[in-house]
C-alpha cells in the first residue's frame, strides 16, 4: 500500500421509506471501476437494515477535496432484473472533517435522502463513516482498492449461490429422522404391513396345499386297505 494512502471505512446500516416492500441491497463505491455491494435484506421491506461496512483505499487529496464523494445506489432484488430505487451522493467535506495533516478521524455518522431517478427525494439512508492510518493493518488492501467486510470473513455476495452441504446420512439412517407421523413414515409402515401380510398369506397357502395333499394321500391309503384280496 502507499504511504500516503489512506483507508475510508463507510458503514451502510440501514434505510427507511422505500416506498417498495421488496428485498433491497445498496451498492457503494469511491471509483466507479470498483463498486461492492451489501448483503440481501429478505425481510426488512422498504426499511432494509444492511450494517456492512466497506474499506476503500483513498489518497490525502481525496479526503480534502471539496468535491470528493462516496455514492450509493439501492437496488431492488428481482427474478429476473434487479431494479434501481434510488442514489445517494455523500461528500466527504460535509460528513468528515480531515486535513492532510491531521487525516485520522472519530467515527461520524449521518442521514442521507434518497434520490429517484426522476430526480425526487424520498426515503433516507443512514451511514457511518471514519478514516484510518494506513499502517493499522489492512493487509487486504495492499492488491485492491477496495474491500467489504464480508468479504474479508469469505463471504460471496456475487450472486453466486454456494452449493449447501449435502447430508452426509446414509440409507440406514434415513428412517430415524422422519418423524413417526410424516407421511413418508405412514408410507413406510404401510408397505412394512403389507410385505408382512403378503408373507402371511403365502405361508397359508403353503399349508393348505399340504394338508390338502396330506388328506389326499390317507384317502388313497384307506381305500387300498379295504379292496378285496384276490
Amino acid at each position: 500500500m502507499e504511504s500516503s494512502a489512506q483507508v475510508l471505512e463507510i458503514h451502510l446500516i440501514s434505510a427507511q421509506g422505500l416506498k417498495r416492500r421488496t428485498k433491497n441491497y445498496a451498492i457503494v463505491w469511491v471509483d466507479p471501476s470498483t463498486k461492492l455491494r451489501t448483503r440481501i435484506d429478505r425481510t426488512g421491506g422498504e426499511n432494509p437494515t444492511w450494517n456492512d461496512k466497506f474499506l476503500f483505499k483513498v489518497s490525502p487529496n481525496f479526503l480534502s477535496g471539496e468535491t470528493s464523494a462516496v455514492s450509493v445506489a439501492i437496488y431492488a432484488a428481482g427474478i429476473i432484473r434487479d431494479k434501481l430505487i434510488g442514489t445517494v451522493r455523500i461528500l466527504i467535506s460535509t460528513f468528515l472533517h480531515t486535513s492532510p495533516s491531521s487525516p485520522m478521524t472519530s467515527p461520524a455518522f449521518a442521514t442521507f435522502l434518497i434520490r429517484s431517478l426522476s430526480g425526487e427525494f424520498f426515503g433516507t439512508l443512514n451511514v457511518g463513516a471514519t478514516v484510518h492510518n494506513a499502517f493499522t493493518g489492512f493487509q487486504a488492501l495492499n492488491k485492491a482498492s477496495a474491500i467489504g467486510y464480508h468479504e474479508l470473513a469469505g463471504d460471496n455476495l456475487a450472486g453466486k449461490h454456494r452449493s449447501a452441504n449435502k447430508s452426509k446420512a446414509t440409507v440406514r439412517d434415513v428412517p430415524e429422522s422422519i418423524p413417526s407421523d410424516s407421511p413418508a413414515h405412514q408410507s413406510e409402515t404401510s408397505d412394512s404391513l403389507m410385505d408382512q401380510s403378503i408373507t402371511d398369506v403365502s405361508l397359508k397357502q403353503k399349508v393348505r396345499k399340504k394338508k390338502k395333499k396330506f388328506w389326499i394321500n390317507l384317502r388313497q391309503l384307506h381305500a387300498i386297505c379295504l379292496s378285496p384280496q384276490i
